[in-house]
């Protein structure tokens, strides 16, 4: 079904479309560029509507969990945060709000299903991913909020606890191994070394 055809699907209530739809979107560039604080790209749109008529699904919820993933990265790269464009503190609170919402989906697709490798490999991206805010903060000058964590301390042992219950079902799954190792402390895996997709493809 092209576009139009999924797109008229979901807007007639169809969650399986919705999905469908907002996963092709989440190649197009305009996908995870955000020109506000509180943009919703439609993307990003179509997976919530779909996560909200089926919320136990653990495809949507890692798909849009991969989708605020790069749409944080992406603003770090290039965004109106170093023009001075909006509200930086706004912008801030918006980047760490989509990371944590991340982590909480790729939790919410492992207790639908523990043998999701998609989402179990994704939370483990996530905590090892170094990208932070702290260059913005030093080009511009300006203070994190007091009340902004850039990660719970609890993230990194909770994504050793999703791994561990991973494995204990596929015991083959080498990229869970390696991140699970990198998790507790070995080597991170490069960027090479995963491969495209790996955080929304099941």
């Amino acid at each position: 079904m092209d576009l139009e055809g999924l797109r008229q699907a979901a807007e007639a209530g169809g969650a399986g479309a919705a999905r469908e739809l907002g996963h092709r979107l989440c190649v197009l560039e305009g996908a995870s560029s955000l020109e506000t604080p509180d943009d919703v790209p439609e993307a990003e749109g179509w997976l919530r509507r779909a996560l909200a008529a089926e919320p136990a699904d653990p495809v949507t919820a890692t798909l849009l969990a991969g989708l605020l993933l790069r749409q944080f990265r992406t603003v770090l790269e290039f965004s109106p945060l170093y023009d001075g464009t909006g509200d930086r503190q706004a912008w801030l609170r918006s980047l760490w709000g989509r990371r944590a919402e991340a982590f909480e989906l790729y939790g919410r697709a492992l207790d639908a299903d523990p043998a999701h490798a998609a989402a179990a490999n994704g939370m483990a991206l996530l905590v090892l991913d170094e990208s932070t805010t702290d260059d913005f903060v030093c080009y511009t000058g300006e203070d994190e909020p007091e009340d902004l964590d850039a990660q719970d301390p609890a993230w990194r042992a909770e994504a050793a606890r999703r791994l561990r219950a991973l494995l204990a079902l596929r015991r083959r799954d080498t990229m869970a191994a390696a991140h699970l190792a990198a998790v507790l402390g070995g080597p991170s895996p490069s960027q090479e070394e995963v491969p495209a997709g790996a955080a929304e493809d099941r």
